[in-house]
């Protein structure tokens, strides 16, 4: 070994280079996780709103009610909105926390089928992603394809081709895969894992190392843990459609399915009406995926590209029966653009296998384009969510506006056609305010609107809070209910003549 090589992997930056990195990295997606639901997407979606109402319906009976689906997610959504009420941070709490796991799996599972140096760049390029990081801040139970694919595929690692396997990891792959099963389609991944141990010889040759007892705890455990989804799809069969099926199951809907969850993921001339910027995926990610897929051809039967393409072929087939399930393709995504990293520098590394410093100096770039892609990724995320108009109307901040502007007390109406009024309507167990459809026949109190004015002469307009976004953005009329006295009238029928005075300066504030 030379001298100069001897120094260079003596020196405390070589010695200490992956837990520099790793740190860098917790530090930069606690950091982004903490201020993004205050900037991007900046509110909250219907599906969103629609998992909040899900979690508060979930009761003690909830079996035989059949609201099993998402229940891992859903349980958590409903503590964390009890114990810190209902916030944009109590919400995507559960996601923080899965996405957090599910990071952390990302990261062991990269390091165990790639070096460690590249494994430390695709773990930074995959997390700090604009699509992890959305679905880390969506409130949404769509983290948990990423969550349950990245700790299956690691337990499963850890398992495959080892002599002598650890009980506990048997444990909690059964507990994985069962507990995976409430979310919906992911029953699939099972019965696939189930066929490959039967089909596969080295998967059949682990099964074989685990004890006849150990067999037996690992039964009774999956059955515990099926027990209620079982027990519920008995009660209420529709259930068995949310986790399996489709309502509206026809080749029509499939392909539709397909094409509407894949439209904004590579996009590069329109934005989508979606809850995803258009493009999700840049061209340099995916012409970095392109390289590691190019790479792999040689290795097309590895255990590693058998993951690959079996998680593509998921994310394009059964995205037609759930268009959430697009959203999975983060993790062949992952894996493919690790090998796009690994194939550059292996190529420059075979050009100077001796030097150590041309090492660095061909390591350094792909760090430094990987950080631009990044950087440019999240500037597009953060702006677009805020002026693309057909990705902004999917989101409000109504519950921030709604919190910081209306004492206890107040009137909100939100029109009965309004699909997200039974969230609105939670609003009242948390804010201490009524949430109505109409104006009740009360007098001297303040009443909102939402995303409506009002003609109502017995109401006077205090103020209007609007939204930076660049449409709808007048989303609070605030009034105060005066009485008949107020207003001019007196108790004879008669009027001083100043009706209409006071009729045009309640209604000179909405025009400003």
């Amino acid at each position: 070994m030379s001298a100069v090589k001897k120094r260079t992997k003596q020196s405390f930056l070589y010695r200490n280079r992956f837990i520099i990195g790793y740190t860098l990295l917790i530090f930069a997606f606690f950091s982004l996780l903490s201020i993004l639901p205050n900037i991007a997407p900046h509110g909250l979606s219907a599906a969103e709103m629609d998992s909040v109402v899900q979690a508060s319906e979930i009761k003690a009976n909830f079996i035989s009610e059949g609201e099993v689906v998402n229940l891992p997610y859903l349980l958590i959504q409903k503590a964390s909105i009890s114990l810190l009420g209902l916030s944009l941070y109590s919400i995507k709490l559960p996601s923080i926390i899965f996405a957090t796991f599910a990071a952390f799996f990302i990261i062991l599972l990269l390091n165990r089928w790639f070096k460690s140096d590249v494994a430390v760049i695709g773990s930074i390029f995959t997390t700090l992603s604009t699509a992890f990081l959305f679905l880390a801040g969506s409130g949404t139970p769509a983290i948990m394809y990423i969550f349950w694919l990245a700790l299956i595929l690691w337990l499963g690692s850890k398992i495959v081709g080892n002599r002598h396997i650890h009980p506990l990891l048997v444990v909690s792959f059964v507990i994985a895969v069962a507990l995976s099963i409430y979310t919906p389609h992911m029953f699939y991944v099972a019965l696939c894992i189930a066929l490959a141990g039967l089909i596969h010889p080295h998967l059949r040759f682990s099964l074989k190392q685990i004890k006849t007892h150990q067999l037996i705890i690992n039964i009774a455990i999956a059955t515990v843990l099926l027990a209620p989804l079982v027990i519920a799809c008995c009660f209420k069969h529709s259930v068995i459609a949310d986790l399996i099926f489709m309502h509206d199951f026809s080749l029509r809907a499939i392909t539709e399915n397909i094409s509407t969850a894949f439209a904004p993921f590579f996009s590069f001339s329109m934005a989508y009406d979606s809850i995803y910027l258009a493009p999700l995926f840049g061209l340099a990610t995916v012409a970095l995926m392109l390289i590691g897929a190019l790479a792999s051809v040689g290795k097309l039967f590895t255990s590693r590209n058998t993951v690959v393409s079996l998680l593509i072929i998921f994310a394009i087939i059964f995205s037609g029966l759930n268009p959430s399930i697009a959203i999975s393709i983060i993790m062949p995504f992952a894996i493919l653009s690790s090998a796009g990293i690994e194939s550059i520098i292996e190529k420059w590394h075979s050009l100077f296998p001796e030097n150590p410093y041309a090492h660095a100096l061909g390591t350094l770039p792909v760090v430094v384009v990987v950080a631009m892609i990044l950087v440019s990724g999240l500037s597009h995320f953060i702006n677009g969510y805020r002026y693309s108009p057909r990705v902004a109307n999917n989101f409000n901040n109504d519950i921030s506006y709604i919190k910081d502007n209306l004492d206890s007390g107040s009137v909100l109406i939100v029109k009965a056609e309004d699909r997200n009024y039974s969230f609105y309507k939670l609003l009242e167990d948390y804010n201490s305010i009524t949430v109505l459809t109409e104006l009740p026949n009360r007098n001297d109190l303040t009443v909102a609107y939402l995303g409506q004015s009002a003609s109502d002469d017995e109401l006077e307009l205090q103020r209007i809070i609007t939204s930076p976004k660049s449409r709808n953005s007048d989303r609070l009329y605030i009034y105060h209910k005066i009485t008949k006295e107020k207003s001019g009238e007196h108790t004879d029928g008669s009027s001083d003549g100043s009706d209409e005075n006071a009729e045009s300066g309640a209604q000179a504030p909405e025009g400003t």
